[in-house]
């Protein structure tokens, strides 16, 4: 399992990524914040001839530093550029930040006609270890530099009764350094409702585009944290205890899957196959089509957490912690379908009922069908083979010409088994046919109704056992195209694999 990288302040965001990509990287997640962005853009039209400060007064862990930062691209604000000076590298003087402002509003004034320069002073949110002589010069040599230059000098603080403090000192020696009625600005952050949205693109960023599932996270994770940061007094109730407690969270069950992950004997896949006509149209609904092959046909747990949240039986049995064992825990799940003709190849050329072969003889089958050449090309072109293989299936979809003809071919056929299943027949016949077929294509050690060889009262429809996993897969045979159908399936039948498994390993869910 991957390790999840959860940012707990600023700079653990800004340290992650070069700085020629800073930028970009932030635009992808950080939340825009229109209200202030309306005061501070209100601030910059005053100060397009000369100067003015203001104080962003915030709690650690709002997101004041993010939220500056994202004013450079900002379309909204008028700036010309922001420039970002770190107090705590300059010797505790303000005489060196008093000359570090002088040089930014040379550049400042020469390039006054394309808006006004923000000049954001980070790391120094109080003036302790200051007299009372040198902060009064500073204010008031700083009053001069403003009084001629367009720059906004946003001031990041965390305390009111600092900024009080600051305040007063200003004001004692100029009364031009503010805009009246907008000296501090009170930050309080995104909306506690935003959380979970935040956190999801902030973490897909953050750690290179991978989604929950590859950490064993699904989206019921980051609702129940937030559900228990809400617990919070409401002044502690920000992104960063949010944060934190999803990074425990995470933590904590890491090592409950590796727990049980240390008491499974090999690693056990599931596999969901569907052949009706248009299954790939509803697969993809549930499924993650995607180059990385230990990702493909993997479940989207958010599209089946729907069909969960609307069923009130289904709540009670799948929690989060349920799910993910099931999708991306002890169990890994995928859904994927075969193609229709494919699947009437396979049981016109390989199988050995009596009864399925004298219903199949009353259709018209192509010849070509019936050769097992020609089914183990179609079958070493399925998802499901190239998967059990390691390889990537083409993205796209195969529904025109040649292909949509043999869909088309296929269907009533198909239509006729399932039938045939569902009154006089078995799907049993059809399990054992695609064994054969998959045997016979070179997949070693395949069988089918065969049971698990370690969680009991398992009997897949075929079973794979491969050096480094073992494979169930379980074929629906049913021509319901609607998604609640595919969705019920695979939620009863995981149900039953989760049911045996967590009482073979005797952990209490």
């Amino acid at each position: 399992m991957s390790e999840l990288f959860i940012p707990i302040a600023y700079e653990d965001v800004i340290n992650n990524f070069p700085s020629s990509e800073l930028d970009l990287k932030l635009m992808e997640f950080v939340e825009p914040n229109a209200d202030m962005e309306i005061e501070i853009n209100t601030l910059c039209l005053e100060t397009r001839h000369s100067g003015k400060i203001v104080f962003i007064l915030g709690k650690p862990g709002t997101g004041k530093s993010t939220f500056i930062h994202s004013l450079k691209w900002r379309p909204n604000i008028s700036l010309r550029t922001l420039v970002s000076i770190d107090a705590a590298t300059l010797n505790n003087s303000l005489s060196e930040l008093l000359d570090e402002v002088k040089n930014i509003s040379i550049e400042a004034t020469e390039k006054k006609d394309k808006g006004p320069t923000a000049i954001i002073i980070d790391y120094l949110e109080d003036m302790q270890g200051f007299d009372d002589g040198n902060i009064k010069s500073f204010f008031r040599n700083l009053n001069g530099v403003l009084r001629k230059s367009p720059l906004l000098l946003i001031w990041p603080v965390t305390e009111k009764q600092e900024v009080d403090a600051m305040l007063s000192y200003a004001e004692s020696v100029s009364g031009t350094l503010f805009l009246k009625g907008k000296e501090v600005l009170d930050f309080t952050g995104p909306h506690s409702e935003k959380f979970v949205d935040i956190a999801k693109r902030t973490l897909s960023v953050l750690n290179a585009g991978k989604e929950l599932d590859d950490f064993n996270l699904i989206h019921e994770d980051l609702v129940d944290t937030f559900e228990e940061v809400l617990k919070l007094p409401r002044i502690d109730i920000n992104l960063r205890e949010y944060y934190k407690l999803l990074k425990a969270h995470w933590q904590q069950k890491s090592g409950y899957l590796n727990n049980i992950n240390a008491k499974i004997p090999k690693p056990t896949e599931v596999w969901f196959l569907f052949a009706y006509k248009n299954a790939e149209d509803i697969v993809a609904q549930f499924s993650r089509k995607t180059t990385r092959i230990e990702d493909a046909w993997s479940v989207i747990t958010d599209r089946f957490s729907e069909y969960i949240s609307n069923n009130n039986q289904r709540k009670v049995a799948w929690d989060a912690r349920r799910l993910q064992l099931a999708f991306y825990g002890a169990l890994k799940t995928r859904v994927m379908y075969m193609p229709t003709n494919t699947l009437i190849s396979i049981l016109a050329s390989y199988s050995s009922s009596t009864e399925l072969n004298k219903m199949l003889g009353t259709m018209d089958i192509p010849v070509s069908w019936r050769k097992k050449s020609t089914t183990k090309s179609s079958l070493k072109r399925s998802p499901m083979f190239r998967q059990i293989l390691g390889e990537v299936y083409p993205s796209g979809k195969r529904k025109g010409g040649p292909t949509g003809a043999a869909l088309e071919k296929a269907e009533p056929i198909f239509g006729k088994t399932v039938n045939w299943i569902s009154t006089v027949g078995s799907d049993k016949a059809l399990n054992h046919s695609i064994s054969l077929a998959l045997e016979d294509a070179g997949i070693r050690n395949v069988a089918s109704e065969k049971p698990h060889p370690w969680i009991p009262n398992i009997i897949p429809d075929i079973f794979i056992d491969l050096p480094d996993k073992q494979i169930c897969i379980e074929f629906h045979y049913t021509n319901k195209n609607e998604p609640y159908v595919l969705a019920d399936y695979v939620l009863r039948k995981l149900d039953i694999y989760v049911a045996q498994l967590t009482s073979l390993i005797s952990l209490k869910l």
